[in-house]
């Protein structure tokens, strides 16, 4: 324990200390740097491991690992960052080869935006490297600033060369002042290694390397045309010749986008679908991820990485009482079961396949890409996309209440990310580990009022999570979830922009072959109110009102917790109006 926080198992090892996987004071996870006790006791390391909290604090979340809390505690330092599920880029590259077209493309736009978060809090990385960018199911995280340092007068007359030797800048060489320009020229060495498998400078001693740096330009032989000019130019051994960061997005991308839009191309980018961002903006023309009019998908786990029990978790007191009726018309207020072993239903997709979905519009091509198992975040059903097959695009959408025949209308087929089938009027759901499958209903809740959503499921292969979603937005993935584990821990989570806001539980509760997860989405004046109950049992209540989420789609997910893939068969769905 350091901090409140549990410490669980560790992630890695570097030359500050050592980061674990931990466990958060309210229950979700979180990555915990403990830093060495020696450096702990240098004044000096502490005040710039002081500036390293402040400098991190300022920085925007986009596509990076926010810092969530800091402290000392018995004389040893400690740094809490969200936990981003996923390799770094360096072993991803090591184990499955260099990136190639959208994968790459989507790579450099992400890195590129958080370089823009960073830079607009006034701080540079310094230290940016394969081994410092984490491939989210969402896409890249850069992380740990241990070495940033704000830009003020004392970091610009530093001297010291701290970084590594492989992706530094040429004046980082030299011990000149840097500025944010020597940021840039390592996102470049990192592309070129990314799409080469390469060092930008090859091996040898470290000196060799510098040498080069200052002396030789970078071997980009291999690296796709489609980034190689734009490296080219951040890799210019004049900073002033390089672009800013915001100069990057603006080539990769197209017109001037934001870093939210900037984000929400990455991951469109990495599910393969083509992406085109809010207002008109897209990846530039010609760019091999530009083919078609993808939708994105913002989840959560988006540490993103849309793993259960993510950071910012806020604990809310249970609600007692029995779940609402969920029976058939003439049943009222009775917590009937929906859907028991002869009851129509089973499985099939609308179309929506990702770790933190992105649902896919009706009419939608995209052509087959290679894809990293761990480039998933919002993927595509290829399979039922290249067959030509009409997905639901939400016309003519049976109405309330809605009893799933999951035979007419949900989508059924295989992807990378998993494959749905009906198997006797079961609504099969195979997700593959480190995908989040979420697939909507061919229903969409019509009244402001609320929903009641119920559905009967078995674990059958695997371990991880399952449940259902409520107020889903097919352009953004924001949704509620309401999960079960297979371990039978509930929670209620709120997915948004990548990432997973636990809003109540884990809540330990029986453990059971077949569960039933009933789940209650209100409006109640500016909030939502989300009840969750699970085998009759009451798991708790909570409420969103922190931009709470509107009517929207509804539907199932489940994503493994291991290395292998999780079977999980949908009996019955139901969704009834939320009354009171």
């Amino acid at each position: 324990m350091i901090g409140g926080y549990a410490l669980r198992r560790e992630l890695g090892r570097g030359g500050m200390g050592v980061v674990h996987l931990a466990a958060t004071p309210a229950g979700s996870l979180a990555a915990v740097k403990v830093i060495h006790p020696h450096l702990a006791r240098d004044p000096a390391f502490r005040r710039r491991f002081d500036r390293e909290v402040a400098a991190a604090r300022r920085v925007a979340r986009f596509c990076t690992a926010p810092v969530l809390d800091a402290g000392v505690e018995d004389g040893v330092a400690y740094l809490v960052t969200e936990y981003v599920r996923g390799p770094d880029l360096a072993q991803a590259v090591r184990e499955q080869g260099p990136l190639t077209g959208a994968n790459l493309e989507a790579l450099a736009v992400g890195i590129a935006t958080a370089l823009h978060a960073i830079h607009g809090a006034g701080v540079i990385h310094r230290d940016l490297k394969p081994s410092n960018v984490l491939l989210s199911p969402l896409g890249p995280r850069v992380i740990d600033f241990g070495i940033a340092q704000l830009v003020d007068t004392e970091s610009l007359a530093s001297q010291a060369i701290l970084g590594t030797p492989a992706f530094m800048a040429p004046e980082q060489v030299r011990g000149e002042p840097l500025t944010p320009a020597a940021d840039v020229y390592a996102w470049g060495g990192v592309i070129a290694f990314a799409g080469t498998g390469r060092l930008p400078f090859g091996g040898g001693s470290p000196s060799e390397v510098l040498y080069r740096i200052v002396s030789d330009g970078p071997n980009l032989e291999g690296l796709d045309e489609s980034v190689r000019a734009v490296v080219e130019r951040a890799m210019a051994k004049d900073p002033a010749r390089r672009p800013s960061a915001q100069r990057l997005l603006d080539e990769l991308v197209g017109g001037r986008p934001t870093p939210a839009t900037a984000s929400q191309v990455v991951e469109r980018a990495w599910a393969g679908g083509g992406p085109v961002a809010p207002g008109g903006a897209g990846l530039r023309e010609g760019s091999a991820v530009a083919a078609g009019p993808g939708v994105a998908g913002k989840p959560g786990a988006t540490g993103g990485s849309g793993a259960p029990g993510e950071p910012g978790v806020v604990r809310r007191p249970g609600a007692s009482g029995e779940p609402p009726a969920v029976g058939g018309p003439g049943a009222p207020g009775e917590p009937a079961v929906v859907g028991g072993p002869g009851a129509p239903g089973g499985s099939a997709l609308s179309g929506e396949a990702a770790v933190a979905g992105a649902p896919v519009r009706s009419g939608v091509t995209v052509a087959r890409r290679r894809r990293w198992p761990w480039a998933a975040g919002v993927a595509v059903l290829v399979a039922v996309l290249v067959s030509g097959v009409t997905l639901y695009a939400g016309s003519g959408a049976p109405t309330s209440p809605y009893r799933a025949g999951f035979a007419e209308s949900w989508a059924v087929g295989a992807s990378d990310g998993g494959s749905t089938e009906l198997d006797g009027g079961v609504y099969l759901l195979t997700a593959n580990p480190g995908w989040r499958l979420w697939k909507s209903a061919p229903f969409s809740e019509g009244s402001a009022g609320g929903v009641v959503v119920s559905s009967r499921m078995r674990l059958r292969e695997g371990s991880g999570e399952f449940g259902v979603w409520c107020r889903g937005d097919a352009d953004t993935g924001d949704r509620y979830e309401f999960t079960v584990t297979a371990s039978g821990e509930a929670s209620i989570t709120k997915r948004h922009d990548g990432r997973g806001v636990v809003l109540h539980g884990p809540v330990r509760m029986r453990k059971s072959a077949d569960n039933r997860v009933v789940a209650r989405c209100a409006q109640q004046g500016e909030r939502v109110v989300l009840g969750m109950w699970l085998n009759e049992e009451p798991v708790g209540e909570t409420e969103d009102a922190q931009d709470p989420y509107g009517p929207g789609a509804v539907g199932v997910h489940a994503a493994p917790d291991t290395a292998t893939p999780v079977l999980v068969g949908f009996q019955s769905f139901e969704v009834r109006p939320a009354e009171g």
